[in-house]
């Protein structure tokens, strides 16, 4: 009976010491996880007030690592009174021991790669965050900024490029991060490697950041260039509208299509033509896709099929950034669904094609199949 009674007493004291460390300790005043939580309670509050642990909770953490040897948080408040003193290499060295107690430890991890950075050694200090950000949903979000700022560090490239390869589920949050400066374009084709036939949400998400930030300062054949490379396209090729059977591509927009999906309407592409269900309630873009046309004149033409409302649909081209479209042609009735444009010699680098739905003062729905679109040059 006495004997269950002290198992009872040390179980509950374990059990209860990170809620009510207070209570641990009057069940079992030596026992390390009682001593541990109250310990770390202590250098909480010495940390809120900016000072160092007393000398009672320095006596408690001793004791925790006399009694259980293999708890890290001796070590741990040891390495951070160290690294804030700049003992920057005891520091790592109290720290391996505490690693080396909980490979897991997040904590741990999180003050060996602080205490790296802070001695110069950014690759170490990385490479301990990697292995973090796989122990921690979600803190890579926080190692990202490092690794860009590191990126453009001369020499990086091979030793960033080790990283994600140890640590794949950085890339893509860290070439989105890339992709905010056009300027880091070369950096991020080093780092992205070889696209792929069928990318990822993820891949998607900073290409499409890439290609629309050299698209927002008009550099237009850059963008241009980059999305070939992006879609497997050979270098030279240059449709005059590409993927005008709306197939379900890995080629990312703004050179391949973007479709919408609102409360207004829906466009979604299938079996070669793209469906479009729109209700007439308000102006929506449901289709874009943007053109490197040469100067000269053109013929547009996409055949549609089911129940329209007349004039509740238009396709329209314009140079990026005028006012006046090219071409504005309404659908259903008896308007044909093509027309030609011109080009002009000057001003106008690159054209917006976008399907168009526009309000009805009686809303009534369209259900139509469009497609397959084509546009060809009819003149110089």
């Amino acid at each position: 009976m006495l004997l269950a009674a002290e198992v009872a007493r040390l179980t509950v004291s374990a059990a209860v010491a990170d809620d009510n460390p207070e209570l641990a300790l009057r069940l079992v005043p030596s026992g390390p996880a009682a001593l541990a939580s109250t310990a770390m309670a202590g250098i909480g509050e010495a940390a809120a007030q900016g000072a160092d642990p007393g000398e009672a909770t320095a006596r408690q953490l001793r004791s925790v690592a006399v009694s259980d040897p293999l708890r890290t948080e001796p070590f741990l408040v040891e390495a951070a009174l160290a690294e804030r003193a700049g003992a920057y290499d005891r520091a790592k060295q109290l720290l391996v021991e505490a690693r080396s107690r909980d490979p897991r430890s997040a904590a741990a991890r999180y003050l060996y790669a602080d205490t790296a950075v802070r001695q110069g050694k950014v690759v170490e200090g990385l490479r301990e965050m990697a292995v973090l950000s796989r122990l921690v949903p979600g803190a890579s979000i926080q190692l990202v900024p490092a690794l860009a700022q590191f990126a453009h560090t001369p020499g990086s490239h091979d030793k960033l490029a080790g990283i994600l390869a140890q640590n794949p589920q950085l890339r893509n949050p860290l070439l989105v991060a890339l992709a905010a400066n056009p300027d880091n374009a070369d950096l991020i084709v080093a780092l992205a490697g070889p696209p792929s036939a069928n990318p990822s949400l993820d891949t998607r998400a900073w290409q499409v950041r890439l290609l629309l930030g050299l698209v927002a300062r008009a550099d237009y054949q850059r963008a241009y260039d980059l999305w070939r490379h992006f879609a497997l396209l050979p270098a030279g090729a240059q449709p005059l509208l590409f993927n005008g059977s709306f197939r379900d591509v890995g080629a990312p927009p703004p050179f391949n299509w973007a479709f919408s999906a609102s409360p207004a309407g829906v466009a979604e592409p299938g079996a070669h033509r793209l469906r479009v269900l729109f209700y007439g309630r308000e102006d929506a873009v449901l289709a874009t896709q943007l053109l490197i046309l040469p100067p000269g004149s053109y013929r547009f033409e996409a055949p549609i099929s089911g129940d329209i409302v007349a004039g509740s649909l238009s396709w329209t081209l314009s140079c990026v950034g005028a006012k006046a479209p090219l071409m504005d042609i309404r659908l259903g009735g008896s308007t044909p669904p093509s027309g030609t444009f011109t080009v002009p010699a000057s001003g106008c680098q690159a054209q917006g094609l976008q399907l168009n739905g526009h309000l009805e003062e009686s809303p009534e729905d369209s259900d139509v199949r469009i497609g397959p679109a084509n546009i060809e040059r009819v003149g110089g």
